[in-house]
């Protein structure tokens, strides 16, 4: 169907006669007549009454006329909502978070954004992070966030921060006291530990061959929640990155110390997009934001400490602007 014959068609409908339409259209009566001839072969019936002074639609036509305005409320709503995701009205923004990072710890990012934009959905998926890297690679994700982010050539590691794994207990617990504990500390008390497929726990296994000394886990999780709960409650202590528990080390309510046999230049936390991803304005703006959160910590704010991938051993592969999120372990 003719874009043209349905624009006259409508317009001579609404305006009462072909006349009409051909005046505020400033086009010829002749044209509209001909467009509209056109349709009605196009439709294989008549789409106007014959034989009046003014328009009448047969039950074919009223047909047409209702798609083609509901066509054109459809267009109007499809410029509005441009309109509105190049204003920041709306928009989702799909952020996964891996091990060793909670939502927590750029809570005050995630609020100013949508403070700014409360138009636009922050949707958190708490992963592992072989899924954080799986959704990232499907583009299920925009960006994401988590600990040691394992190489793979169509992710791009955006920007890092340098995060030791640490031990992580009650101001009040045995091991708080220490100012550094050793793996061979660890073996005598209880602990909440992650699983053993995850980052953590293979760095932590690495560490454990290396020294010859084995850690017992009196309780296994996925869950960071689960894992502060413990060290809060005192039933047991756990190893995790600062971020992974900042709020409550910035309170006072946990305390981190620092693992002695974990080399600390080994650990990140990356942020990370596929690699040639085109993001969507939303995410670019909240991925900036973000991004300025994680340089504050490679550059010791928020007692992170570290300079960036390359300050600690990984090579930089990092692209542009970047990220950052939630977590689990």
């Amino acid at each position: 169907m003719s874009d043209v014959a349905m624009k006259y068609f409508y317009a001579t409908a609404i305006h009462g006669s072909m006349r009409a339409a051909s005046q505020k259209m400033n086009v010829a009566v002749s044209s509209v007549s001909r467009q509209i001839a056109q349709l009605e072969a196009t439709m294989g019936m008549p789409l106007l009454e014959t034989g009046r002074r003014s328009v009448k639609l047969t039950t074919a036509g009223q047909m047409v006329f209702d798609y083609y305005q509901a066509q054109m409320a459809d267009r109007e709503a499809f410029a509005a909502r441009l309109e509105a995701l190049r204003g920041m009205r709306m928009g989702t923004v799909e952020l996964a978070v891996g091990e060793g990072c909670t939502v927590g710890a750029v809570q005050g990012v995630l609020d100013a954004f949508q403070a700014r934009y409360p138009g636009v959905e922050l949707a958190l998926h708490t992963v592992s992070t072989t899924e954080l890297v799986r959704m990232v690679v499907d583009d299920e994700v925009h960006i994401a966030i988590g600990a040691q982010v394992p190489c793979d050539p169509k992710v791009r590691v955006r920007t890092s921060a340098r995060q030791p794994l640490m031990v992580i207990s009650r101001p009040d617990h045995t091991l708080a006291k220490r100012g550094a504990v050793t793996l061979q500390d660890l073996t005598g008390h209880d602990l909440c530990l992650p699983p053993r497929d995850t980052r953590i726990r293979q760095l932590l296994s690495a560490a454990e061959m290396r020294h010859q000394a084995w850690l017992r886990a009196t309780v296994t999780t996925n869950s960071i929640h689960t894992m502060r709960e413990l060290a809060l409650c005192g039933r047991a202590a756990t190893i995790l990155p600062r971020a992974g528990v900042l709020a409550d080390l910035e309170d006072g309510s946990l305390v981190a110390t620092p693992l002695c046999d974990v080399e600390a230049d080994t650990t990140t936390v990356d942020l990370v997009t596929r690699l040639g991803r085109q993001l969507p304005h939303a995410a670019t703006l909240a991925l900036s934001l973000l991004e300025q959160q994680v340089h504050r910590w490679g550059q010791g704010g928020g007692q992170m400490g570290g300079h960036g991938a390359a300050a600690h051993g990984r090579p930089d592969r990092r692209v542009g602007p970047s990220l950052m999120v939630e977590a689990v372990a």
